[in-house]
């Protein structure tokens, strides 16, 4: 059986410590972020090392000329994969694996409770293992997204809270022990610091009404309780789009009754319908979410093709296109050297139309090569 035991897990990545992580103060200018940037690169990034080539004899060998490849790093670099299998034509479906596993080094699968016709879920069971494997032969981490997410009900869900509460838990020991030897990543919640928006709830009053029952707080920790269960050295996340004080109150009582984190990664959803964020913005959020001392991930990133909003009519390319796509490259170098331990950057799209929010994505499987 293929498993991802060759690939290192990302929970075992050696992390940085953090330090000079300062308390969020008055804004800082912009210079003197990227005079710090550069300072926490050579600091937590940057190291030297000594080659020493000797002979079979162990007699060293003068004058050798090194070559130096680099063939794996800890940074992660991934995008959903939900179009897999999906692109139609045989030629595109080919096209689109090939650059992605060219670009890409972690994968992010869907695990979408309302997306299970049945209460096993066995055909998205199904399609998630076959994906999953694949990521695994091209030296690929799978992550699975979300286990709970109130973004709908599954349509055969009953009215009983207690009950639903049940089959919720059930949903999570079936992923994380079915999958214990191909995934090791999951975002365990999604978005729990607005599970009681207007919209989520009458798109899924029955999961927001038992989330509503057992609290906020309470019900995350027993779905991180569940999965930890489930899959004793998984890596955990956290997830939400949110990136201000009410999450970083969430994160404060998400521990156990020990007073130790339930979590291994801390989920950062940044999606600029509004405008690319500035310096100072991905400066403050790392500080802030630095100071609980657990890896960051940038999970989810949407930079709009066209017209800034939240919700665009169709894809319209704007005359600022191209500066707008360039600036999360830099986004990345402010990230990676934030006293972060290591990082996923994953597009909200790669092909396939249009998000769940209706902003435009790229349509093509070819597009993927213009990140390469």
């Amino acid at each position: 059986m293929i498993t991802s035991a060759n690939l290192a897990t990302p929970a075992r990545v050696a992390l940085l410590v953090l330090a000079g992580v300062t308390p969020l103060a008055a804004a800082l200018p912009e210079a003197e972020i990227l005079a710090r940037i550069d300072q926490r690169i050579a600091a937590h990034r940057q190291g030297d090392a000594v080659v020493s080539v000797i002979t079979s004899a162990g007699t060293p060998v003068r004058q050798a000329r090194v070559t130096v490849h680099q063939t794996a790093h800890a940074f992660l670099f991934g995008c959903n994969i939900y179009m897999w299998g999906r692109n139609g034509h045989a030629g595109d479906e080919i096209t689109y694996r090939r650059q992605f596993a060219n670009l890409f080094d972690f994968a992010t699968l869907g695990f979408y409770w309302n997306d299970h016709k049945s209460r096993r879920g066995q055909a998205a069971h199904t399609r998630n293992e076959q994906i999953a494997r694949w990521c695994v032969q091209q030296q690929m981490f799978p992550k699975g997204h979300p286990l709970v997410w109130n973004q709908a009900d599954p349509e055969w869900l009953p009215r009983d809270v207690d009950e639903i509460r049940e089959l919720q838990m059930a949903y999570i020991d079936d992923c994380m022990v079915r999958f214990r030897d191909l995934i090791e990543v999951f975002d365990v919640v999604n978005e729990a610091t607005h599970f009681d928006r207007a919209r989520f709830v009458q798109r899924a009053p029955k999961t927001s009404a038992m989330w509503q029952k057992f609290g906020r707080i309470e019900f995350t920790r027993q779905c991180f309780q569940r999965a930890r269960q489930g899959n004793p050295a998984a890596s955990l996340l956290i997830n939400d789009y949110r990136v201000g004080p009410a999450y970083k109150a969430l994160i404060e009582k998400l521990v156990d009754d020990d007073g130790k984190p339930l979590y291994d990664v801390i989920g950062l959803q940044s999606h600029m319908h509004e405008g690319v964020w500035s310096t100072a913005k991905v400066w403050e959020v790392c500080e802030r979410f630095a100071a609980f001392g657990a890896p960051l991930h940038f999970t989810e990133t949407t930079i709009t093709s066209g017209k800034l909003g939240f919700r665009l009519p169709g894809r319209e390319k704007g005359p600022g296109s191209r500066h707008l796509i360039g600036r999360p490259f830099r986004l990345v170098k402010w990230n990676a050297s934030t006293a972060c331990c290591f990082h996923t950057l994953r597009w909200k799209r790669s092909a396939g139309g249009t998000s769940p929010t209706g902003v435009p994505g790229k349509r093509r499987p070819e597009d993927l090569s213009e990140w390469t």
